[in-house]
């Protein structure tokens, strides 16, 4: 049996999601990890599983330096990172994983693809949405023509606890120098779920956003132990789990430090409320609602998608999907349940996904740079408008690069 040796640069919360599928691939060696945190390290390692033992590094350049050997990269480092990492490895020839979003600005996403097409690179971006099976009977359906042609799409992102403090209170995620922001962090998944179910491109778009739920607030302290509100603030040191939360966000909590900063005094400049209405080149009209510290049974990812003969609804966490048909007036639901994994059984399968492209050098999976790519420049444009309270249109370039106006 062919063997793949892997290395993981960044070993949060997101790496544990792939480390503890690869790990159980007998076929596949994790061999070394590469962050500055040690603890991190250890975590993940222990996390995942890896009975082995990886080498460990600090600096992701001496990692490659030492081995050169592998056959793979998983990339799970902050955004800010992305583009040295990524670019690296793809000079080097090896296939990556490599976690949302591509990065932070739109120059370092094209650098990336760039380097892709330089060293006829493979890319698996981490749109783990796509591997669920919510989201893959939506396609199915789609594909096949149950509803016509699609109309509209309304889609929702109503974020819980755990990842709403994640987002505010992390040392880098609550910062837009280096997340991107939380369209781009949090929501350049559902941007791509968006693109891949309509089938087109987007073609012009609007926003509006800003912070109403997470700002400064002068009655409370700035850090939780001198606080009064101990026993009934979601967030005081390590936040409550709302109940819509999965088992891949149990990981992440592992991952949050016992930060006793006050999560609405802490600064930040990410948005904590999103909308975006998006025009498709097919004539598809798509909106897209984003809000934090949502807990209750609507909370999580919710969609309604209406066609030409019916539409289709459900919700991720409900673990089905309905389909209206026009003609019958009759109701189909459809099972998504999945293996249990996070993103509602969505981490399993992206991860095997990894593991395919080490197996079959030929194999190039549809969530590659480019709509990675793509589903970033739509977070960019939405902060733009945002920021210049207006409309914003997208045309497309040779290479099928995208400048905005």
């Amino acid at each position: 049996m062919a063997s793949y040796n892997i290395a993981f640069i960044g070993t949060g919360g997101r790496s544990v999601c792939y480390g503890s599928y690869l790990a159980q691939c007998p076929d596949l060696h994790i061999v070394a990890l590469a962050d500055p945190s040690a603890a991190h390290r250890q975590t993940m390692q222990e996390k995942s599983g890896i009975t082995s033992r990886p080498a460990q590094y600090d600096d992701w350049r001496e990692l490659l330096r030492q081995h050169q050997d592998l056959h793979g990269v998983v990339i799970c480092s902050p955004n800010y990172f992305h583009p040295d990492q990524a670019i690296a490895c793809l000079e080097r020839g090896l296939p990556i994983a490599l976690e949302k979003p591509v990065a932070i600005t739109q120059g370092d996403c094209e650098r990336i693809i760039a380097a892709e097409r330089a060293n006829q690179g493979r890319s698996l971006i981490g749109f783990v949405l796509r591997s669920s099976p919510f989201y893959s009977k939506l396609r199915e359906l789609i594909a096949a023509g149950t509803i016509g042609r699609v109309i509209t799409v309304q889609a929702d992102e109503l974020v819980g606890w755990l990842v709403t403090s994640l987002m505010n209170r992390s040392s880098w995620r609550r910062l837009t120098a280096h997340s991107g922001g939380s369209m781009l962090e949090k929501c350049c998944h559902d941007m791509d779920i968006l693109n891949w179910l309509i089938g087109s491109r987007p073609a012009a778009l609007h926003s509006f956003g800003g912070r109403q739920i997470l700002g400064p607030n002068s009655l409370l302290p700035d850090t939780c132990d001198v606080c009064s509100h101990a026993t009934d603030c979601t967030y005081y040191q390590k936040p409550r789990r709302a109940a819509h939360e999965d088992a891949g966000e149990d990981i992440l909590h592992q991952f949050i430090s016992e930060d006793n900063r006050c999560i609405y005094n802490l600064d930040k400049d990410i948005n904590d409320i999103q909308t975006v209405s998006i025009q498709y080149e097919n004539g598809a009209l798509a909106n897209f609602l984003l809000s934090f510290h949502v807990a209750g049974p609507r909370a999580g990812r919710s969609i309604c998608i209406t066609g030409t003969r019916g539409n289709l609804w459900g919700h991720i966490d409900e673990l089905k999907l309905q389909h209206f048909d026009n003609a019958t007036g009759k109701v189909t639901v459809h099972d998504t349940r999945g293996d249990g994994s996070g993103h509602g059984g969505g981490d399993q399968r992206h991860a095997l996904e990894f593991a395919r492209m080490l197996r079959e050098p030929n194999y190039r999976p549809a969530q590659d740079a480019y709509s990675g790519y793509v589903s970033a420049v739509m977070c960019f444009a939405a902060d733009r408008a945002v920021r210049e309270a207006r409309r914003v249109n997208f045309r497309y370039t040779t290479g099928g690069f995208i400048e905005l106006d």
